[in-house]
């Protein structure tokens, strides 16, 4: 065997323990968790590692986090547009242009209030999930829903925004502060 070809086979050892080196590294420090893990026997250590976990949100949502967080939502609007008009409420579960609208000076809540107006609402529910598509911290979720929704201004009931139907709807998620709030949604049909 040559020098040349020495000096070449000892590179080449050396380049693959050290590039296996490093790959040992990157599985260790940033790996997927095992199965084989160690089992501690201490609860009390096992329950923290549970709350933790679950405590810090994940920006991926699935179709069915989507769908709780709309019905929640559905739900929500019982407080949010009669009295007391909850902008806290609001606040959990809207953001950017749906938010903004709600809580401005002037907007809808403003609106409720200045003419004594408020929504009652009946039925809500989500019949069936049309699409769902997540990517980072944008979602968008299409719901079939009914809703029974009557609007009282001074007391009486307004026929024009009164109604009780089925509708597909778009909804636009955001992560944000954490959490996965409507930035905002429109009729499809």
């Amino acid at each position: 065997m040559s020098l040349d070809s020495k000096d070449w086979r000892n590179a080449v050892i050396a380049g693959s323990l050290i590039g296996g080196a490093m790959l040992i590294g990157i599985v260790v420090t940033k790996g997927p968790k095992t199965a084989n893990q160690p089992v501690t026997s201490n609860s009390n250590s096992n329950s923290n590692s549970n709350s933790s976990a679950s405590s810090s949100p994940s920006s991926s949502i699935t179709q069915q986090e989507a769908g709780n967080l709309i019905s929640n939502w559905l739900q929500s609007k019982r407080q949010i547009f009669a009295s007391p008009f909850n902008r806290q409420l609001a606040a959990e579960f809207t953001t950017d242009v749906l938010y903004q609208d709600m809580t401005k000076p002037g907007g809808s809540i403003d609106w409720l209030i200045e003419n004594q107006a408020y929504y009652q609402f009946g039925v809500q529910k989500i019949e069936s999930i049309k699409q769902f598509s997540a990517n980072g911290t944008q979602a968008t979720i299409e719901v079939n829903l009914t809703e029974d929704r009557t609007f009282y201004v001074n007391g009486k009931v307004d026929l024009t925004q009164t109604d009780f139907n089925t509708k597909l709807v778009r909804y636009n998620l955001q992560f944000v502060d954490g959490r996965w709030k409507i930035s905002d949604y429109r009729s499809i049909n």
